[in-house]
């Protein structure tokens, strides 16, 4: 008899800790599924479809910039479907200098025109359709051409870029709980109430980028066909970028240069000669750009205060009044732009004191790519400014789609 009540109470004592372990057990393999799960999702996250086209053709090292200063330029398109064809609905870019607290958005709507583009199709285009555009050129190579594109209309070059397709721009907002453009986003910007509530899509957009949305969605991302194209390495570093920049705008209140203002714009009769086009004066753009340029460039390019004169020995009209407006819209002072005195054969860079303007040098060479000789003395006309470039014949050479 009592040995039956001790093997009882044996039985009891185990059971109860056997009960006490899996109870101890069961947090530790929660976390272990949780943890298991999370790193699926993130898994399935970083497989999500992200493609950089413009690495083909050496472009990026024509397109995007890489000098280390503290100004950074972000180039983000928007496409959406129109008649069965991708369109880009919008672009922005957002250019920022942290170490400055300052920032600049420039809003780019699809539907206004561009009249950059004569030479290769005879009248001006609308951003809409720069990426068909740059394919009907040249098959494969549209989104190439669009930033292209983009970096003459605004006359300066962008660090990185982000381009939703149609497909991903609809994934986006239906996984991250529908579109809302609010106008709430309009007291981040310094002028935000004077903007137009598209203006804000971007912010709406990014304001849903949480992780835990983003990967409890991913596998229906990873089984979609949309494509994010970037410059960034991933999906992962694309998320990033965009939540640093709705970050900024919360903290910085930047300034909106909102291209579908009539401030901007020049109404003329569409080529066509049915109803009325709206052409982007690039004038105006650069008028109000140059008021905040001081206040987003580099420190140290600043401190350097370049003045550059920049002649055209190219033969070819209008080389330096284009190289002008870049050099100006980066942040260097030209005080003086025209014709050669005679022809050149190649483009040469005059620098006397090079060692005062390593840092406006620099800026400047990225806007003329590939190998480009510097002279530290002066042409054999008469100048004053402390860089001056002759371009030679060897111009169209530094970049042409």
């Amino acid at each position: 008899m009592g040995r039956r009540n001790s093997r009882k109470r044996r039985e009891k004592a185990e059971k109860k800790s056997k009960r006490i372990l899996f109870v101890n057990f069961l947090p530790l393999l929660l976390i272990l599924l949780v943890v298991g799960y999370l790193i699926y999702m993130y898994v399935s996250f970083g497989d999500i479809k992200s493609e950089n086209p413009i690495e083909q053709n050496n472009a990026s090292y024509y397109l995007l910039s890489n000098a280390k200063d503290t100004l950074e330029k972000t180039l983000i398109v928007f496409e959406e479907e129109y008649n069965e064809k991708e369109r880009i609905k919008s672009a922005y870019m957002y250019a920022e200098n942290k170490d400055k607290g300052a920032a600049v958005l420039v809003y780019l709507p699809g539907w206004v025109e561009y009249g950059g583009v004569e030479g290769d199709f005879g009248s001006a285009i609308s951003i809409s359709t720069f990426r068909y555009a740059g394919e009907f050129l040249q098959e494969g190579r549209g989104i190439e051409y669009a930033i292209w594109q983009f970096e003459q209309l605004l006359g300066s070059n962008i660090d990185n870029y982000i381009w939703f397709t149609s497909s991903a721009t609809n994934l986006f907002i239906e996984k991250l709980e529908g579109e809302n453009s609010s106008s709430l986003y309009a007291q981040y910007y310094a002028n935000g109430f004077e903007s137009s509530e598209e203006v804000f899509f971007m912010n709406s957009l990014a304001s849903k980028l949480g992780w835990f949305n983003l990967l409890t969605s991913s596998s229906k991302f990873k089984e979609s066909e949309a494509v994010i194209y970037s410059s960034h390495r991933t999906v992962a570093n694309t998320v990033i970028r965009l939540k640093q920049i709705y970050q900024s705008t919360l903290s910085l209140r930047p300034y909106i240069i909102d291209l579908s203002n009539g401030a901007y714009l020049l109404s003329q009769a569409s080529s066509s000669g049915v109803g009325i086009s709206n052409y982007i004066d690039v004038s105006k753009y650069d008028s109000k750009w140059g008021e905040f340029i001081e206040g987003i460039i580099d420190k140290e390019l600043e401190k350097e205060r370049v003045r550059v004169e920049v002649y055209n020995g190219s033969d070819l009209p209008g080389y330096a009044a284009q190289y002008a407006r870049r050099i100006r819209n980066s942040g260097c002072d030209v005080v003086r732009y025209d014709n050669a005195p005679s022809k050149q054969q190649n483009t040469q860079f005059y620098v006397p004191n090079p060692e005062e303007f390593d840092n406006s040098l620099e800026i400047i060479l990225e806007l003329f790519p590939g190998s480009q000789e510097i002279v530290e003395g002066r042409p054999a006309f008469m100048t004053t400014g402390d860089i001056v470039i002759v371009l030679g014949e060897d111009i169209p050479t530094a970049y042409s789609f």
